[in-house]
């Protein structure tokens, strides 16, 4: 039996298929992330109102097929797109990451409602201001949070000890977070002042994250911690992540 579905979805990824079809990841608000198959999608405006492009925000008709991997979608009503992401090349950078971060992280076809309204905000933000790798790392520390996989900063992943003030600690991605000097057993070592920053940025609203301007050795540092626990969890290259570093060179300040 074949069951339609209309959902609140963003789009995370398309790739061409054939001569005018194209094959689409969303991030749906009550289908969790998914890939359809949308026919005659590169000719049809009526039924792709606002079209599919990066990020856009809009309502999904999809339909599941029993046994088949891809699902059928039949529309989309693009309702927001985001202006100055296809114009500004760090902003292009940053939703392309933010886009496939969910993409390798979300699990498939699992509802996640504070993922989907994390993102949505992000890319909000995004649009209206500029790129800054301050706001960055809140998404990605925000969006692994939201998933169950937040690391421990403000205290120590293994005793649970909260007076960390600005001891110097080791990191430890597969132990969870930050290990105190008790602790310390592996990982690698974080400077004191690092380890605030980082819980500073886990305890910002994507607004606030515009208000810290971290030390570019601290923001670096800051960086290198969330990268190494990102790769606890993706498999694999990130592309537009690499793409941020090729274009370090033009965007500096921004990853």
């Amino acid at each position: 039996m074949r069951q339609t579905l209309v959902t609140p979805a963003i789009v995370l990824r398309r790739v061409a298929y054939g001569e005018a079809d194209l094959v689409v990841t969303l991030l749906g608000l009550g289908t969790g992330r998914v890939s359809a198959l949308a026919r005659a999608a590169r000719k049809s405006t009526r039924r792709f109102a606002g079209g599919l492009g990066m990020g856009m925000a809009g309502e999904a008709r999809l339909r599941d097929r029993p046994s088949a991997e891809l699902m059928i979608l039949e529309s989309f009503d693009g309702r927001r797109g985001w202006p100055t992401l296809s114009t500004d090349l760090a902003k292009t950078a940053h939703a392309a990451y933010a886009l496939e971060l969910c993409d390798r992280l979300c699990p498939p076809r699992q509802p996640e409602t504070s993922v989907f309204a994390w993102l949505e905000e992000f890319l909000a933000h995004l649009d209206a201001g500029r790129a800054t790798a301050e706001r960055l790392r809140v998404f990605e520390i925000g969006l692994l949070r939201a998933l169950g996989m937040g690391p421990s900063i403000d205290r120590c992943a293994a005793c649970g000890r909260a007076d960390l003030g600005d001891e110097d600690v080791r990191f430890s991605p597969h132990a969870g977070g930050v290990l105190c000097r008790n602790c310390a057993k592996g990982g690698d070592f974080m400077a004191g002042n690092t380890r605030l920053a980082l819980e500073r940025l886990a305890r910002a609203s994507l607004p606030e994250a515009d208000t810290i301007a971290l030390d570019r050795g601290v923001g670096a540092a800051c960086r290198g911690a969330v990268f190494a626990l990102l790769r606890e969890h993706v498999h694999g290259p990130l592309r537009s992540l690499d793409f941020i570093e090729k274009m370090s060179g033009s965007m500096s300040g921004s990853r």
